[in-house]
């Protein structure tokens, strides 16, 4: 989306982007628990976001690869519940 280049980004996205992104992924995993159950299986592997095209999120600074592995160290008892409440920053 940022990237197309025809859609403007809040002025402040560089400052929020990575708790924006967590609060997606939490988000995410709360909504599907058969996702949330797969993290487990990768112990204590570090998790590496691979993209083409993009450095940041990717293998560049793999910060979602970052974020997954904050999810993953969180557990199912700590996601949100999907229902009721708003994700939280980690």
């Amino acid at each position: 989306m940022g990237r197309e280049g025809f859609r403007r980004l809040r002025a402040d996205w560089e400052a929020v982007k990575d708790n924006i992104m967590r609060e997606a992924v939490l988000a995410k995993f709360a909504q599907h628990p058969n996702l949330m159950s797969l993290l487990p299986s990768t112990s204590d592997a570090e998790i590496v976001e691979h993209t083409k095209n993009d450095a940041y999120w990717d293998v560049g600074r793999n910060m979602l690869g970052r974020v997954l592995t904050e999810v993953r160290r969180l557990g199912r008892s700590k996601l949100p519940n999907a229902a009721t409440d708003r994700p939280r920053s980690l």
